[in-house]
């Protein structure tokens, strides 16, 4: 998957979403990173999505946030070819 690194912060697009991953102030104790989705409006996605999804999502290793977005992007069919 392709993802593109902007200064404060890095994304993948998805089919029907963004997802950006930031990394957090050093006192933050529930993850080093904190990875953002947002749904295209009007797309079954954002009809989909509810709190239950557990978006945000935070994580202390930045190789396995970038493993476990993508393998949230399959799992949902939202992968980009």
């Amino acid at each position: 998957m392709k993802w593109t690194q902007k200064p404060d912060y890095e994304f993948v697009d998805g089919r029907e979403c963004h997802i950006t991953l930031e990394k957090r102030p050093h006192y933050c104790d529930r993850g080093n990173y904190i990875a953002k989705l947002f749904p295209h409006p009007k797309t079954q996605l954002a009809r989909d999505i509810d709190e239950q999804d557990g978006w945000p999502r935070y994580y202390f290793d930045h190789e396995r946030a970038k493993l476990e977005i993508e393998a949230w992007l399959i799992k949902r069919g939202q992968a980009l070819q």
